[in-house]
């Protein structure tokens, strides 16, 4: 296939551009006599200085219509987004102020580099919603905006890894079955119902590093680098059901499926919970001293 000298321009630059951390692909389809550079963001009064975000994202243009401001919840933290094209994008001083509060920049900016996590910039409407409302200070400049789904797994990333978590303890002999999902990657798992007595309550156990998960958790872990130059779209940890998998050649699927039914019914309050199981402490100290915890890579 024949390429266009402007196609070419445009691919050369966004191989030179696309690794460089959260900046992502440059403005290759803006025409400009001199080179565009994102503003630098003077909010030390409301938030700590975060990464540089580019201005308009690659092979697309700004959307100039999408600036009715909703919340979404991230972490149990309520953070103010714009719907665009049927993805959240999230208020990205929000998300490092709340949820990424004890992560300094340059460990989020290492993450997003191994995650190929780029963000945008709000348009001028979108910043004057957030500045009316009071969500940034009337000074602000501008605004990063980083999609829900990116969110979700820069978080998962940084709050949920191998360095944050712990075994899960369950008690002997107790009903489990094997699920996994898809999603980033890929990840198989034990899941123990009756420990699904909260909603953050971790009940499911991943195979590779036995660590515990709450499903909504569970769905947005992976150990393996599978699909970070994939375009991630959509993803809501919310809807954990619509992701987690009993395996078809498992025994009893069907039953399986009804628990994780059920599970789902508590999450939504439409079901109790169950009582915490009581696990004996001796037997506890013993399950967790025989873990063996490999060293994993995310």
């Amino acid at each position: 296939m024949e390429l266009t000298p402007h196609l070419k321009s445009v691919l050369i630059n966004y191989q030179h551009s696309a690794t460089k951390s959260l900046q992502g692909p440059g403005l290759s389809l803006v025409k400009s006599k001199g080179e565009l550079k994102s503003p630098e963001l003077k909010e030390e009064d409301y938030v700590k200085a975060f990464p540089v975000v580019q201005q308009v994202p690659i092979l697309t243009t700004s959307d100039q219509t999408c600036s009715e401001r909703t919340e979404t919840i991230l972490e149990n933290e309520s953070i103010s987004c714009f719907v665009v094209g049927g993805e959240k994008r999230l208020c990205l001083p929000q998300v490092l102020n709340s949820v990424l509060r004890d992560f300094s920049l340059q460990q989020i900016n290492q993450q997003c580099d191994e995650l190929q996590i780029y963000c945008s910039r709000c348009t001028p409407e979108q910043l004057n919603v957030l500045k009316n409302q009071r969500i940034l200070p009337s000074s602000a400049p501008s605004c990063g905006l980083i999609t829900k789904t990116d969110a979700e797994r820069l978080c998962s990333a940084l709050l949920h890894s191998s360095r944050t978590n712990t075994p899960l303890v369950h008690r002997k002999n107790a009903l489990s079955f094997k699920i996994y999902h898809e999603c980033f990657g890929k990840c198989h798992g034990v899941c123990f119902p009756e420990l699904y007595t909260s909603k953050n309550a971790k009940c499911i156990e991943c195979v590779d590093c036995q660590f515990g998960f709450t499903p909504q958790q569970f769905v947005c872990h992976v150990h393996r680098n599978l699909e970070n130059r994939t375009v991630h779209w959509g993803f809501d940890s919310c809807n954990w059901r619509c992701y987690i998998i009993v395996p078809k050649d498992h025994a009893d699927h069907e039953q399986y499926i009804k628990y994780l039914d059920d599970m789902q019914l508590q999450f939504e309050g439409k079901l109790a919970f169950p009582p915490p199981q009581i696990i004996d402490s001796v037997n506890k100290r013993k399950q967790v001293r025989s873990k063996t915890i490999p060293s994993v890579l995310y």
